[in-house]
């Protein structure tokens, strides 16, 4: 696999950005008219924040503009995306896929530093809010520092509210431009009878995911609960993008699960209310909603409605997290009907200053503003040695930014896909050297723009010889040659080409065999998915097909290997419309096996795609509720994606799940306790860690058990909190404890030497 285009975790991504510095930008020559902005994405799940994305992006299309959006995942279908859509494999930067284009948008601070790094166009950062925005302070001071690091490589920054920008301010230091949100009037609006409102049946609107605890929704439904013991006959609606873990049938009367714009313009229009619960939001998009249908509002006081609610004019604002507060409220604005005509006037006047068509403008002016500017050329065209022209790239812009990465890299030599038609089922892709300035040197720059090749030019005469051995259709001698090569070393590619030769000899029991082999491990290749499909296309193998194509549509290209099948997708479902089996057509949504279905999720959580993972884990608890350490597995992977996410409310409410299938365990005490030793609030985390310490291991091999959570993990994490409380004493305890229990444990015995400088002697309290 290479190296340079791998995505990297957090801890990575940390220590390569600190060589990262600020773009320099010249004026432009000319003055264009239009731009091509490219938006990087990496959450396209149904969410106002990737709505806003969208709703940007048409917009801007519309005045003319070229806009791409560039994001991991197939093109969403919840939202029409009217501009080009670029599919990232997840296995590679996001970076890697931007096309050469005027300006570059991140749409989240991780990505800020690889946009930078392309050197292709100014990096505008839109920030929206989020957990790093709104408890900054509860952050790792390592990750204060990179997120510090990435708002100031930006040329600029533009958030949703004046509130978001403070917060900005404040963290970062740094100044951000405000572009509201917009309500899309053609869909949100108050053009509904009054006979079709007066025949509906009453009820209130919430809406959110309950797995999110920002957004409040146990504290709507406690408050709905408590509206009920006064008037048990009002009903209470719940739209949410996904299945909620669980609801009281007696509170929630019906529950709509992602339904479209149109059904849920409806619902505001015909609710008694709609009720947001929200912690935080830097600018709550379904509160203007509402008021645009003409919906009376009761909102928390979170400080993404504060530019634009008032409280008694336009909406019911209550404390956040206080549901007796709010149903006191709810109450107050059923009984008075004249109130509830005041904040519905106010709010259909609130709405009138957040048109679409005055905020694109006022986007689309700055954007042209930094459109003034380019990426400053720092190499000299004539200083390299150039391998392809701009006749050799199918496109224009592909040959720019070739030229563009030439211009601005810091690196000796320019890899690029080269494309071979070796066979006929496929075209493969080779990363060759295509431009360098010192042929010497190690230092590579990957670009991904593909051109096409001729396998006369190929400079690698082995590869050469056996790209002509293929094309020739000489399988036999294929074969022998990778099984001599795969004896000296391990190869994904010559594997892949094992496969493809034994499928075309029709060994397939024996393509099968390593095929299962490889796909077992960890780094998952797509071009041996591509070979699987093939042969299930030969056994007309139903069940599994569906399966098979949804991995390739996750995976995408594997462009991190040297070699990988160009245009993988449509080659894929391609083969999906030519299998048939007793005269049917192969539908998506076959159902998958409770294996298959586990591993697919635990696929997501390894390749770091938690929002999937959670989503798909969810789906597996509710699917296969009766085995129960798989479930207890299920959420495990669940608490562990919120936590990597540092959403800790969340983590920890999924943790607290596992306790319905079993007593709590060891290993659920010792990381809710880590959680709350990460916000420092100490004297949770040690009731969790002291918790631990009281329980009794189990017996007879129950179920797999963490050892460390068992033993000696929480005494040492427990000397953690009371060294931090002030405690020293009580710290060298627990650590003497651990050390009894663990006597060879580095981070204890780095303890036993720490106390040892202030006085304590090991074994003293014991």
């Amino acid at each position: 696999m290479i190296e340079g285009i791998l995505k990297e975790d957090v801890d990575k991504r940390i220590e390569s950005n600190y060589d990262i510095t600020k773009e320099i930008l010249v004026e432009k020559k000319q003055d264009d008219k239009f731009y091509h902005i490219v938006y990087v994405m990496s959450n396209t799940t149904i969410c106002g924040a990737a709505k806003i994305i969208f709703e940007h992006a048409n917009r801007l299309m519309r005045l003319g503009n070229k806009v791409t959006i560039v994001a991991y995942f197939p093109k969403p279908n919840w939202f029409n995306i009217e501009c080009n859509y670029i599919q990232v494999p997840f296995t590679t930067k996001l970076s890697m896929c931007i096309p050469f284009c005027d300006l570059i948008v991140a749409t989240y601070y991780t990505h800020i530093g690889d946009c930078v790094r392309t050197n292709i166009a100014p990096v505008i950062y839109f920030e929206q809010g989020d957990y790093h925005l709104f408890h900054f302070d509860r952050l790792l001071d390592k990750y204060k520092a990179f997120i510090k690091l990435q708002f100031s490589l930006a040329n600029s920054i533009i958030t949703v509210s004046n509130e978001a920008a403070r917060l900005i301010e404040k963290n970062f230091g740094m100044d951000s431009h405000v572009i509201y949100n917009a309500i899309d009037n053609n869909t949100f609006n108050n053009n509904i009878l009054e006979e079709i409102k007066k025949e509906r049946e009453k009820y209130i609107l919430i809406m959110g995911s309950d797995k999110l605890n920002f957004k409040g929704i146990q504290d709507v439904v406690t408050a709905c609960r408590i509206m009920k013991t006064r008037m048990p006959e009002m009903k209470v609606y719940w739209i949410t993008p996904v299945i909620p873990s669980t609801y009281n049938k007696n509170i929630i009367a019906k529950v709509f699960i992602s339904p479209i714009q149109k059904e849920i313009a409806r619902l505001y229009q015909n609710a008694e209310m709609f009720i947001s619960g929200s912690h935080y939001e830097s600018f709550s998009l379904p509160v203007l909603e509402a008021m645009a249908c003409g919906c009376p509002v009761i909102t928390t006081d979170s400080i993404g409605v504060r530019d634009y609610v008032v409280d008694n004019h336009n909406a019911l604002v209550t404390k956040v997290k206080e549901p007796y507060d709010m149903a006191q409220k709810i109450i107050k604005l059923i009984n008075n009907d004249s109130l509830k005509k005041t904040l519905i006037e106010n709010g259909l006047k609130t709405v009138e200053k957040f048109n679409w068509n005055p905020i694109i403008n006022e986007l689309n002016n700055h954007y042209k503003n930094i459109n003034m500017y380019q990426v400053n050329n720092i190499n000299c065209i004539e200083d390299w040695t150039i391998r392809f022209r701009d006749k050799d790239f199918d496109k224009k812009e592909e040959y720019l930014k070739f030229i563009k990465i030439i211009q601005t890299t810091k690196k000796d030599k320019v890899y690029i896909p080269v494309i071979y038609k070796v066979i006929n089922e496929f075209s493969i892709a080779r990363w060759e050297l295509a431009a360098y300035r010192n042929v010497n040197s190690s230092d590579k720059e990957y670009c991904y723009t593909k051109v096409n090749g001729d396998i006369e030019s190929l400079e690698d005469e082995e590869i050469k010889n056996l790209y002509k051995i293929l094309q020739v259709g000489e399988y036999t001698k294929a074969i022998e040659y990778f099984r001599s090569r795969l004896l000296i070393e391990d190869n994904r590619v010559y594997n892949k080409w094992l496969v493809y030769c034994l499928l075309k000899t029709n060994k397939l029991d024996e393509a099968i065999k390593l095929i299962n082999k490889e796909l077992n491990k960890k780094d998952k290749y797509s071009d041996l998915y591509f070979l699987y499909l093939l042969i299930l296309s030969k056994q007309k193998d139903i069940e599994k097909v569906s399966r098979v194509i949804k991995e390739i549509n996750i995976l995408s290209e594997a462009i991190v290997h040297e070699e990988f099948i160009v245009d993988i997708i449509s080659k894929a479902e391609e083969i999906k419309r030519n299998i048939k089996s007793d005269g049917r057509n192969i539908k998506e949504g076959n159902i998958l096996k409770m294996e298959e279905m586990y591993d697919y999720a635990m696929r997501l959580f390894n390749n770091r795609l938690y929002d999937e993972a959670i989503n798909s884990f969810i789906d597996f608890t509710k699917e296969y509720g009766d085995d129960k350490e798989k479930i207890i597995e299920a959420y495990r992977k669940i608490y562990l994606s919120y936590y990597y996410k540092q959403m800790y409310d969340e983590s920890r409410l999924y943790c607290y799940l596992t306790f319905k299938y079993t007593l709590p365990r060891a290993e659920e005490c010792c990381f809710i306790g880590f959680t709350y030793l990460k916000e420092k609030n100490y004297d949770k985390a040690i009731f969790w860690y002291e918790l631990a310490t009281n329980l009794e291991p189990p017996r007879n091999n129950e179920f797999t058990i963490d050892k460390d959570s068992w033993t000696w993990k929480p005494y040492v994490q427990l000397c953690v909190c009371h060294y931090q409380q002030g405690n020293t004493k009580k710290a060298f305890k627990y650590n003497e404890i651990a050390k009894s229990l663990n006597p060879y444990e580095e981070s204890i015995l780095q303890n036993v030497e720490f106390f040892k400088k202030l006085g304590y002697k090991s074994n003293e309290l014991l």
